[in-house]
């Protein structure tokens, strides 16, 4: 037996002598590719998740042993219950912004922490610091305040905001992840600094008047920070988040450079603002900062996130209007995903029918989700090759989830209510009925392909069409004959505008759904509206049929 010597493997290797005869040269095997040991991967995201547990536990208890030190046993214990307060209700908010593609939990943990431990950790350490080199007190000074604290406490927040951009490039989306990113680590940290303050002006009164006076300061502090401003620092991070959002979302290598920078320095600009008026302004000039300055602005932070939301679900329904023309999806799914009634409206149903539909239904919901930003992504050109892998993989899975979701009759919500039933066959879930396993069968027998309409058909309308089941030639350079399962076949070119009415395995057009597209006629409102005509996106798999 021979061995071959070490090499390429595409050259032809000599024989050598065999093994056993003297003087044979030893056998030298190729060398070893890398190959995927099973749960390697797995085992890796264990091992960083320890080590980033560990790395936050120990910053928080150095914080928490420094805030107790300077606010002695009482003020810490009081400054952890009224800091703890508003905590629950701004996460909420926060999350509620975040419904069309909720962040991972361990992120928002992770955004959380790093705002209570690691920035507030950094920031204690070099404020006092600079205080020192100002020659102010060691708690802090009126300099330090204005003109160290807001450049450093921004950028020790932002800076994670900008790492999990960085990291995970894929599954951030945009403005409004950065913003659920910029409230999660604004909150943590305004609970650490929160503990500090309250339990000085505790500790401080007590030991001037007594335990009673020193929790009346507390509350009368609690009420202007906790009450009157619980959103300062997320509102103040909330620009970096901005900068970085838009960064995430451009091609221009300018824009991606200096939209952090710009996004950063108003978070500065602002933090020093709200810093100096608390400082230098006293107590009247303090309330006009928070009346004229800090109102408005928190105002308009406020309806830049809702309508940064609005046309975040704008953005999914016209990507999902394109997979609506390559035949992945029909018109009835779009309102179901893009729109939040219509969301609700699909759980609802699916709820009806035991745990295990509501939870297809929430599956086919972010799957789908995730595919629309996903198309976003590839058609900003903003995301590397291997998306296209990537959206092969979430069609897969969105095609063997679909027909375990309980879809609602149409009209699924009130603004329907002009979309008419389709007639004979509640079956299925492009018709808007539920799937099999949830329905009683209906009378007459399927088609070979999926069910089609009693009486009809399955061309529909149009004469001389094929039945379903018939293999239909597809374009140059597609296999014809592939069929989306229950569904349509691929005939012509989807990526010129859809397919033509009377399609086999579709429905007649129905009014409720996007102009612009072969077969659909004008739009009702309440829809969010699809894209006019052909696609015409770079890359992606949207032109080609479902795979069997």
């Amino acid at each position: 037996m021979s061995y071959p010597s070490g090499g390429t493997p595409e050259s032809p290797q000599p024989a050598v002598q065999a093994v056993g005869v003297p003087g044979g040269q030893y056998p030298q095997p190729n060398q070893l590719g890398t190959h995927p040991v099973p749960g390697q991967r797995r085992n890796q995201s264990i091992l960083i998740g320890v080590v980033v547990a560990v790395a936050f536990a120990i910053a928080g208890l150095g914080i928490f042993a420094i805030v107790a030190r300077s606010t002695g046993a009482g003020g810490f214990m009081w400054g952890l219950v009224f800091a703890f307060i508003p905590v629950i209700p701004v996460i909420a908010l926060y999350l509620w912004l975040d419904r069309y593609e909720p962040e991972p939990g361990k992120y928002i943990l992770t955004a959380l922490c790093w705002g209570a431990f690691i920035a507030t950790l950094a920031a204690i350490f070099i404020n006092t610091q600079a205080s020192t080199w100002l020659h102010e007190s060691g708690s802090g000074g009126n300099r330090a305040a204005v003109f160290v604290a807001p450049p450093v406490e921004e950028f020790a927040k932002g800076s994670i905001i900008l790492l999990l951009a960085l990291l995970r490039r894929k599954e951030f989306d945009g403005i409004i992840d950065s913003l659920v990113y910029a409230g999660m680590v604004g909150v943590g940290f305004a609970f650490t600094e929160n503990i500090l303050y309250y339990g000085r002006i505790f500790n401080q009164l007590s030991e001037e008047s007594g335990s009673d006076a020193g929790l009346r300061g507390a509350f009368v502090l609690f009420v202007i920070r906790g009450l009157i401003s619980p959103f300062a620092h997320p509102l103040f991070t909330s620009f970096t988040a901005i900068g970085i959002g838009i960064a995430v979302r451009h091609r221009s290598t300018v824009v991606r450079y200096l939209a952090p920078i710009v996004g950063y320095l108003c978070a500065v600009l602002a933090h020093g603002l709200w810093n100096g008026g608390a400082s230098w302004a006293g107590g009247g000039g303090f309330i006009t900062v928070y009346l004229f300055l800090m109102v408005p602005i928190f105002i308009a932070m406020v309806v830049f996130a809702l309508v940064m939301r609005s046309r975040e679900g704008q953005m999914i329904a016209s990507r999902l209007y394109d997979y609506v023309r390559f035949g992945w999806l029909v018109p009835q799914d779009v309102p179901l995903i893009a729109t939040l009634r219509g969301r609700k409206a699909l759980r609802q149903n699916a709820k009806r029918y035991g745990k295990q539909a509501e939870a297809a239904a929430k599956a086919f919901q972010q799957n789908a989700t995730e595919l629309a930003y996903l198309r976003d992504k590839i058609v900003r050109q903003v995301i590397g090759p291997d998306a296209l892998e990537t959206e092969k993989q979430l069609l897969d899975e969105l095609r063997v989830r679909r027909p375990s979701v309980p879809f609602p009759p149409m009209p699924a919500f009130p603004q329907a209510s002009a979309v008419p039933q389709y007639q004979g066959s509640p079956t299925g879930p492009q018709y808007g009925g539920p799937p099999a396993q949830y329905q009683v069968p209906p009378q007459g027998p399927p088609g070979p392909q999926g069910p089609q309409y009693a009486g009809q058909q399955p061309g529909g309308p149009g004469a001389g069409q094929p039945t379903a089941g018939q293999p239909v030639q597809g374009p140059a350079g597609v296999p014809g004959g592939q069929q989306y399962p229950g569904g349509p076949q691929y005939q012509g070119s989807p990526g010129a505008g859809g397919y033509p009415p009377g399609q086999p395995g579709y429905p007649p057009a129905q009014p409720g759904y996007p102009t612009g597209q072969p077969g659909y006629s004008a739009g009702q409102p309440g829809y969010p509206p699809g894209p006019p005509g052909p696609s015409g996106t770079p890359g992606g798999y949207g032109p080609y049929p479902p795979s069997q």
